[in-house]
């Protein structure tokens, strides 16, 4: 059995879901990665200050930095992806962490759409499920927050955090 109340929801909740993804494509243009950008310099700006600070002559690369003592040289490297700036650091090629720059998007409570249960009511959830993200998206995009997480998950706040974890 398929109820024309739930597909209606479906093409209702499509072209919601449409609508938030092309403000959140505008958005990201105009307010995330300007934010995002400043970011990445702050972090690679506290790195160079630090190792600095400890002696290391830095040399900037169009995609990080390269700190060198003596034989001991630590590559810091970005790779970017989408909402996200991925920073591998290698000490001496004898231990390499990734750590990432990313938008800050928490989860946005919505109530159930259809208590109706019919043929389309797996499809509801999953749509429920993209529209619940696409919200939280746009709600993250908005008002852009980044947080620091590394490859184990640990999470930092702050570039000071991340460059007091890495360079003691």
């Amino acid at each position: 059995m398929y109820s024309i109340s739930n597909f209606k929801l479906l093409v209702d909740h499509q072209a919601e879901i449409d609508t938030i993804h092309q403000n959140c494509d505008n958005l990201i243009q105009t307010s995330v990665t300007p934010k995002m950008d400043a970011e990445v310099n702050t972090l690679l700006d506290a790195i160079n200050k630090k190792l600095t600070e400890q002696g290391f002559t830095i040399t900037v690369t169009s995609t990080g930095l390269i700190a060198k003592y003596n034989e001991a040289v630590i590559n810091v490297d970005k790779h970017s992806k989408d909402l996200e700036e991925c920073f591998f650091i290698n000490l001496n090629s004898y231990a390499e962490d990734q750590v990432s720059i990313v938008l800050d998007v928490s989860d946005t409570m919505m109530p159930k759409i259809s208590n109706n249960l019919d043929g389309y009511s797996e499809i509801i959830e999953q749509m429920t499920d993209t529209l619940k993200y696409a919200k939280s998206l746009e709600k993250a995009c908005t008002s852009p927050k980044f947080i620091y997480k590394t490859q184990s998950n640990i999470i930092f706040h702050s570039a000071e955090e991340v460059v007091n974890y890495y360079f003691q």
